[in-house]
């Protein structure tokens, strides 16, 4: 129930070798060579970081080793044994049809259709990598931008003259876009938005956006027997994640752990590789 992505020293951490800590779960200390093999596998921007997610996924695993050592003497898979244990100690009731109802009403803004937004644009190309490129181009969207809020029926002229698009050729429509269309950073901030010229240029990671909204279709209401199943799947699933994080919460509560301070969290229950 480990991540696959590889932590990788930086340069500096090569200059400076960071410590290992000496980890023990009720007495009985894990292995340095483990914690160290384990870093691989947890994705982290520092040391720290990463020492951390790794003694977390190796404290677990023992805490649930331990268990599984009080009630057997013999186990032939043993990640299918912490899966058993788990499910039997954890608290866990699938949510009810009245649970998912609430849900619903209480978030009709998540069950919605996708709108549709008629769009022109003026692209100002420039490299993601070129920072000073990049200023430049922001500054002369925002110049071109105060003229347009001024006189809109300027922004033809502006593509002709401007516009790093192909969309160039057809007065820089994009024409009738709806999510997944484009990429994730400029719909972001596209969907938003309102009819009309946007008074900020828009940034992607083709350079910045300037953007005619000539239409919006808002989105439509789904009813509740749309995505009932949808909605049981995600609460049944975020209910089981908190039973879990209950139940290692109260093993670590139970336990004398030394070396590391767990910091236990739905999203980063780790049980190592």
């Amino acid at each position: 129930m480990s991540t696959a992505a590889t932590y990788k020293p930086t340069k500096q951490d090569q200059q400076a070798p960071f410590e290992i800590p000496v980890i023990s779960v009720n007495g009985e200390v894990i292995d340095e060579k483990l914690l160290s093999e384990e870093l691989q596998y947890h994705p982290a921007n520092d040391a720290e970081s990463a020492i951390q997610k790794a003694g977390q996924a190796l404290v677990i695993r023992q805490l649930l080793k331990q268990q599984i050592k009080d009630r057997a003497s013999k186990v032939d898979n043993e990640e299918q044994a912490f899966e058993d244990l788990i499910e039997k100690n954890i608290n866990f009731k699938q949510v009810s049809d009245e649970d998912c109802q609430r849900y619903y009403e209480q978030n009709t803004q998540k069950f919605m259709t996708a709108p549709i937004m008629e769009v022109s644009h003026i692209l100002l190309a420039v490299a993601p990598d070129d920072i000073e490129g990049r200023i430049q181009k922001k500054t002369l969207a925002e110049k071109l931008i105060n003229k347009l809020l001024e006189n809109s029926s300027l922004f033809t002229d502006m593509v002709i003259e401007y516009s790093d698009c192909p969309s160039s050729k057809t007065c820089g429509s994009l024409g009738q876009i709806s999510k997944g269309q484009t990429v994730p950073e400029f719909e972001r901030q596209l969907f938003p938005l309102d009819e009309g010229i946007y008074d900020k240029p828009i940034e992607s990671r083709y350079g910045y956006h300037i953007v005619f909204i000539n239409k919006k279709i808002a989105g439509k209401q789904l009813e509740y027997s749309m995505v009932s199943e949808k909605i049981h799947d995600y609460l049944n699933l975020r209910r089981h994640r908190q039973a879990v994080s209950d139940y290692l919460y109260q093993l670590v509560e139970d336990s004398t752990i030394e070396g590391l301070e767990l910091k236990l969290e739905q999203d980063n229950i780790f049980f190592g590789q």
